[in-house]
């Protein structure tokens, strides 16, 4: 589903990401960690092209993201759900209209009587029925979080992304939307990568670690061996999250 080969990006001749590849299967599910700063958060925009790439091939469903117009960059992104850390919720905008908004934005908008049913279905999935009239201002932060991923299910994507989505919470709410991932990604099916520097998150919500270093990518590790990762950048990084 996803190729990515020889990734380079830069920021004022800082090399951020260094000739990267990595090669993702369809309904994998897998981490993105490392420490803050290392380019886990460019890594994700790359690939939906909210980045401009400087060299190299970013293939998802065999189109290269980084030569796509903006109307076929438009139609690819519908199909990919994008749950972002701050949970980039519309203030102005009712819970009901947040869901919406990438629904009436579409070529072909959907029926009103149709987008309802649809946005009670996924404030259902992840247990908040009964909002929809709510405003974000009077939602908690787990509670934006969830409707984050709401937001990010209307489109019945075949990818979702996660960019640090237990970053900022207490343990308890971290266990709840971490419990929330791997409930959406067992129903759905998707493709599923989720960038964190969580230890818990990243071995409850994969079944592939990638651990990220000098902009490349170590040798993949599970959540059964990466206590044990003979890998040097990991040891250092689990040292410090223990």
């Amino acid at each position: 589903m996803i190729e990515i080969h020889n990734l380079k990006k830069s920021f004022n001749k800082k090399v951020i990401i260094d000739d990267l590849h990595i090669s993702i299967e369809q309904g994998e599910k897998i981490a993105v960690l490392g420490p803050s700063g290392c380019g886990k958060s460019t890594f994700i925009k790359l690939l939906i092209g909210l980045l401009p790439a400087d060299s190299g091939t970013i293939k998802i469903y065999g189109q290269n993201i980084p030569t796509l117009d903006e109307e076929t960059l438009y139609e690819l992104r519908n199909k990919i759900g994008f749950v972002f850390q701050s949970s980039a919720l519309f203030d102005s905008l009712t819970i009901k209209d947040n869901l919406a908004f990438p629904l009436r934005e579409r070529k072909y908008p959907m029926s009103e009587r149709d987008i309802s049913i649809l946005v009670k279905e996924k404030l259902s999935v992840v247990d908040m029925s009964g909002v929809e009239n709510s405003y974000p201002a009077s939602l908690s932060g787990g509670q934006k979080r969830r409707i984050g991923i709401a937001r990010a299910l209307i489109t019945n994507p075949n990818i979702i992304l996660y960019d640090e989505p237990t970053a900022g919470l207490d343990p308890k709410l971290v266990h709840t939307i971490e419990d929330l991932i791997v409930r959406v990604s067992n129903n759905t099916h998707a493709t599923s990568i989720v960038i964190t520097h969580q230890l818990s998150t990243m071995i409850r919500t994969a079944d592939k670690l990638y651990f990220m270093d000098n902009g490349k990518f170590l040798n993949p590790e599970t959540p059964d061996s990466i206590r044990n990762s003979s890998q040097m950048p990991i040891q250092d990084f689990l040292s410090g999250e223990f």
